[in-house]
């Protein structure tokens, strides 16, 4: 099943874009890197494999890679008897695989005979907008615009954003500080009346402690009235 669903996106693919010898679905997008004379429809893209001139050429490092004395070598331009060669008109194929000019022989053999009669678009005829993010497409510039415009657009809605969370921050913090001081209201409220509450208890204290004691004076002084009396009723009776 697996297989079936790789060859469905590999013929769907090549309906509209050169030939992918990497069958391999790859996320990463590199659209800003590729040469403006590549094929349009790819997002990412490692290597192109030009039969016609039987060279690589490596997107990330933009670097042609060409075989010298025996030897492939990385070199940013080609040697001058390339250049009458229209990259526009090349017959590219895309490669995502890792140094592929070390598995030349096959990859030489399998485009041999390759000749795409399909026409594609090219990066600088393409008008699909994901490319203008190529600083060589002519339209690169309506990218630019449209980058700025909706960083601007993104700016003013973080500051919108920002503002309203100000805002929300101010009124809660308005709103714990009016709870707080209806909360030390209370509290102080609470306070006066527990002082209140003890004030009150502390003078039921006091009188209950002076009745107590003008009581027991009292008692007292009676006590000692009626010895007194006791002590003249004894001293006026005779002696017999």
């Amino acid at each position: 099943m697996k297989k079936f669903i790789v060859i469905a996106v590999i013929f769907a693919g090549s309906l509209f874009a050169p030939q992918t010898a990497d069958a391999q679905i790859d996320i990463r997008v590199n659209i800003g890197m590729q040469p403006i004379w590549g094929p349009a429809g790819f997002e990412y893209v490692e290597y192109y494999y030009i039969p016609e001139l039987d060279i690589y050429y490596y997107v990330p490092g933009r670097q042609f890679i060409y075989m010298v004395n025996g030897r492939w070598v990385a070199r940013k331009k080609l040697p001058p008897y390339y250049r009458n060669f229209d990259f526009y008109r090349a017959r590219l194929i895309v490669i995502n695989a890792r140094t592929p000019y070390l598995q030349h022989n096959y990859y030489k053999k399998k485009y041999a005979n390759y000749w795409d009669h399909r026409p594609y678009i090219t990066i600088r005829d393409t008008r699909d907008p994901r490319f203008y993010a190529n600083r060589n497409h002519p339209r690169h510039r309506e990218y630019v615009n449209y980058r700025n415009s909706r960083d601007h657009e993104r700016s003013r809605w973080d500051n919108e954003r920002d503002h309203r969370n100000n805002d929300v921050f101010q009124n809660r913090r308005d709103e714990n500080r009016d709870r707080n001081n209806r909360q030390n209201v209370k509290r102080r409220e609470n306070s006066n009346v527990e002082r209140s509450r003890a004030e009150v208890s502390r003078e039921r204290d006091t009188r209950q402690r002076s009745a107590k004691e003008r009581d027991s004076r009292q008692r007292s002084s009676r006590e000692q009235s009626s010895r007194q009396q006791n002590s003249r009723r004894e001293a006026g009776r005779p002696t017999r």
